[in-house]
């Protein structure tokens, strides 16, 4: 599978171009390739903030994407595993503003 990734300001949720542009050219014509499979989308912030509010603003994150998908695409709402890990699955240390930067995100991928 192909994990895409788009990047997110602080405490926002908000698809920007950038973000749509990334998910057209890199993962719709996969999504339509393998229409049968579901698509897992796990929305990520940094650790500024308390947890519940970095869990809600995750969550929010990885329901744009499906959103997205859903109404720009039409693709089928149950077709969706959304996940809100909050700060819980960096990739990249939250001791610089370049870390907490790649720590604020939303993957998605096809999964069998």
């Amino acid at each position: 599978t192909k994990r895409v990734s788009i990047s997110f300001k602080t405490g926002e949720f908000q698809l920007d171009e950038n973000s749509k542009y990334i998910i057209d050219k890199d993962f719709v014509d996969i999504a339509k390739a393998f229409s049968n499979a579901r698509i897992r989308i796990e929305g990520n912030t940094d650790n500024v903030g308390n947890s519940a509010t970095n869990k809600a603003l995750s969550l929010k994150r990885a329901k744009a994407v499906a959103d997205y998908l859903t109404s720009t695409y039409n693709m089928p709402r149950n077709r969706f595993i959304i996940v809100g890990n909050g700060p819980d699955k960096p990739v990249s240390t939250n001791d610089s503003d370049e870390g907490r930067a790649k720590n604020r995100r939303t993957d998605f991928e096809i999964v069998g």
